[in-house]
């Protein structure tokens, strides 16, 4: 694959940097938390360390990747606006199978993943960046790493809003994750799929839960999910149970009435349930997560991934207990959360990209131990019972990982796919071992 990184990032990175960081700056002014206002300029600075060095490990170390192909998929839908500006906007915001002219097919299959909308809605994504960065690599990358902070702060303003004396902990756990800043930075799926999952998350606190510029976050919220829908599927799926949990104990919440609690909350709960289902059912009708056939597909993606992978990053999660049915798709799956979740273990790094992943494992798994450890139980459960966002949290990590770790096979997959349940994991670590300050008695003075 040939050079993307050249002397025009060199020269056009800084300059590019200097400008977002005076935009940040002056954005910054009208911060008024103090606390939070720590985590602004340093969560994007994070962002901006991790893209570059996901740049350069392509470039330099594996020497090619998928985010080469988007970069130049999106230079030449550039080329579309430079030349033909109807072509370009019949590729935005037209069906492939739609386009009116032949010079906009013309564009279209000479872009890496035409056909493969997922992939052809980064290549349109990133188009608008190569236009504004005079198609140089490094500084696209920077402002995919500005969306991802911005979903990022989003998901931030939102979990500050809940946890206001957690305000420090939710910033390390949203900003601060290796895998997080490293993989969702660059010009990648995962920078445009998480910063998607931060609004929607952020729009659905503020506009469904706290009805704040309702329509905003209403629209908001809408584009955030649509997004997830047309890139990666699979998030929304996991991530709509954990909405519903949150509506349902949200609005069952406000009933005064201990005893119109108990008689309207199950009829709620199956209404709820029934709607969630319906709009699952329809979402995943037709595609690869349809219910009749997602345990085959399981099966068969697990067995392609583990037989393409190298010695080193491949696992087997127990392929040989899979048969394609729901059924050994379920016995495997509290192995698949575990995986997920705390692999590989650094006694099973075989790579620098494994090493780093193995040492956030670790950290994961001791923090989970320290909150067993040194959290009361009777804290814990009633935690588990009262604290609402701590189920949403888990609700969305279970159902994610148990299907990830089933099917990736693979580490280096893992590791990328994982990154949505990070900091809703992490959180949930730090909402049940947070311990209340104990309050200093005054001590009395005789006279």
């Amino acid at each position: 694959m040939g050079q993307f990184i050249t002397l025009q990032d060199l020269f056009l990175t800084p300059i590019y940097l200097l400008i977002i960081y005076g935009i940040l700056y002056f954005l910054r002014t009208s911060i008024t938390d103090k606390e939070m206002k720590k985590f602004f300029i340093l969560g994007y600075s994070v962002k901006v360390v991790g893209a570059i060095f996901f740049g350069l490990v392509f470039q330099f170390i594996y020497g090619y990747g998928d985010t080469f192909f988007y970069f130049a998929g999106s230079g030449i839908a550039r080329d579309a606006f430079l030349n033909d500006m109807g072509s370009y906007w019949e590729l935005l915001f037209q069906e492939m199978n739609n386009y009116s002219s032949s010079q906009t097919y013309n564009y279209a299959q000479r872009m890496p993943y035409y056909g493969d909308k997922p992939s052809f809605a980064i290549c349109l994504i990133g188009s608008v960046f190569s236009i504004l960065s005079f198609h140089t690599y490094i500084v696209t990358c920077l402002f995919f790493a500005l969306i991802s902070f911005a979903g990022s702060w989003q998901m931030y303003r939102a979990w500050a809003d809940l946890y206001p004396v957690l305000k420090k902990q939710l910033g390390w756990a949203i900003f601060f994750v290796p895998s997080i800043f490293f993989w969702a930075s660059g010009i990648v799926k995962d920078s445009i799929t998480f910063a998607a999952l931060g609004f929607a998350f952020s729009a659905f606190h503020f506009g469904v839960i706290r009805r704040k510029k309702t329509y905003a976050n209403i629209f908001m919220l809408l584009l955030s999910l649509y997004t997830l829908y047309i890139i990666k599927l699979y998030i929304l799926l996991c991530f709509l149970p954990a909405l519903g949990w949150w509506f349902y104990t949200q609005y069952t919440k406000q009933i005064g009435s201990k005893f119109l609690r108990v008689v309207f909350a199950p009829f709620l709960l199956v209404i709820g349930g029934g709607f969630v289902f319906y709009s699952f059912n329809n979402l995943i009708k037709g595609t690869e997560y349809d219910l009749d056939r997602v345990a085959e597909r399981a099966f068969i993606t697990a067995d392609w991934i583990h037989q393409m992978s190298d010695e080193g990053s491949s696992y087997d999660i127990g392929l040989d207990q899979m048969d394609g049915t729901i059924g050994s798709l379920i016995k495997l799956y509290p192995k698949g959360v575990f995986i997920t979740l705390f692999r590989p273990f650094v006694w099973e790094v075989k790579n620098f990209n494994m090493l780093l992943a193995g040492l956030e494992n670790l950290i994961l798994l001791f923090l989970t131990f320290q909150v067993i450890k040194n959290q009361k139980w009777k804290v814990i459960f009633n935690r588990l019972k009262t604290e609402q966002m701590v189920l949403v949290c888990l609700i969305f990590t279970i159902f994610f990982s148990g299907i990830i770790g089933i099917t990736s096979s693979n580490f280096g997959t893992l590791v990328r796919y994982r990154i949505p349940i990070l900091p809703f994991y992490t959180i949930a670590l730090v909402i049940l071992g947070y311990k209340k300050p104990k309050i200093k008695k005054m001590r009395r003075i005789k006279v």
